[in-house]
């Protein structure tokens, strides 16, 4: 565990294995490091491993603004240049995804590979947007608490919460969420509030894989073909009874599709 300055943040960060490459992983929304707990050691027999937490969320510091997707972008340049004097391989899940596509279109010279875990390019649609102004109003009156009946089902998919062996996992991650300051309404803005990019994806020139769960509701089926019709070099995986959080509903497919996505790379 430490600490790196990036982009006038001080960027709280994991590190793990060895290796001539560099894997960086980026997490969900409402999330932290600890997501990748299932997938990223086992890439550190071969990789050097470096998991981050995003401004206002998990232990980095929280400055009280800045958390548009542009910046988010500024802040993971800053911080892999800080990190790595070569290319690294960027894995993103969700808002961590929503930052790798802008990422890997404005500083192709910053990224080796690039992986996408349910994400989207596109703008949030607008009755979405709704619903969120609503939730962040609630959340700076009351907290938390009175929406988690609403976003578990967003976070995971039906297999999952309906799977008894998932229970403990589920578990852990409501009262992970239960804890969350009222100050997350921050980050969340800035993803609900994020731009449609599309039209830069053109620009990347990386391998890419795009990781899509089939019951994925939050970023679905259509998001992925989105991207996937952008870029070039992209290759379209799903993975079946899995909802919005892969890293944590099936690490083990994530880690399979990872695992050969690299070997083909090689």
């Amino acid at each position: 565990m430490a600490i790196i300055k990036a982009n006038g943040l001080d960027v709280f960060y994991t590190e793990q294995g060895s290796g001539d490459e560099t894997i960086v992983f980026g997490h969900g929304l409402l999330m932290d490091t600890s997501m990748w707990d299932a997938v990223a050691p086992e890439f550190a027999g071969k990789y050097r491993v470096i998991c981050f937490d995003f401004r206002g969320q998990g232990r980095t510091s929280d400055p009280g603004h800045g958390y548009d997707i542009d910046n988010l972008v500024r802040d993971t340049a800053a911080f892999i240049q800080a990190i790595s004097t070569k290319p690294v391989h960027y894995v993103g899940l969700s808002m961590g995804g929503m930052v790798g596509l802008p990422l890997a279109a404005r500083h192709s010279y910053l990224l080796r590979s690039l992986v996408l875990l349910d994400t989207s390019a596109q703008a949030e649609p607008w009755l979405n947007k709704i619903k969120y102004a609503v939730m962040t109003l609630i959340v700076n009156l009351f907290g938390v608490k009175p929406l988690i009946p609403i976003m578990m089902p967003v976070i995971f998919g039906k297999s999952s919460l309906n799977n008894p062996a998932k229970r403990e996992t589920i578990s852990h991650w409501k009262q992970k969420l239960l804890a969350l300051p009222k100050t997350i309404v921050g980050p969340v803005s800035g993803v609900t509030q994020r731009r449609d990019v599309s039209n830069e994806l053109a620009k990347i020139i990386c391998p890419t894989l795009m990781v899509v769960g089939d019951e994925d509701k939050t970023t679905s089926m259509s998001c992925a073909k989105n991207i996937a019709a952008h870029v070039a070099n992209v290759e379209l995986k799903i993975i079946p009874q899995c909802g919005h959080s892969s890293a944590l509903e099936k690490p083990e497919d994530v880690v399979v599709l990872m695992q050969q996505f690299y070997s083909r790379l090689a």
